[in-house]
């Protein structure tokens, strides 16, 4: 019987994960998965434990949801790492 191996690949991020928290992310159209369009996201955490099953190309991260720098939601998101050097100082209004 034959069957499917999987191997876990710790994310490829180009920053430490907790350097990303608190932090807001600028996630382009197709740079997250099962979303359209652009997401702006004050990240309240980074899920590397389920993470490691992306390739090292995806990441989970969970937060706020942000449209003009005002909370939304709280969102969870599967975005490419790419976006993660993208980072700018989060703003403190709407929280």
């Amino acid at each position: 019987m034959t069957g499917v191996l999987s191997i876990s690949t710790p994310p490829h991020l180009p920053v430490p994960a907790d350097q990303l928290v608190g932090r807001v992310l600028e996630i382009p159209d197709g740079k997250c998965r099962y979303r359209d369009g652009v997401l702006v996201l004050r990240v309240q955490r980074v899920r590397l434990d389920i993470s490691q099953w992306y390739g090292g190309l995806w990441i989970w991260v969970e937060g706020d949801e942000l449209i003009g720098g005002y909370r939304l939601r709280w969102t969870q998101a599967l975005v490419h790492v790419a976006v993660c050097h993208q980072v700018t100082h989060a703003e403190s209004r709407g929280a």
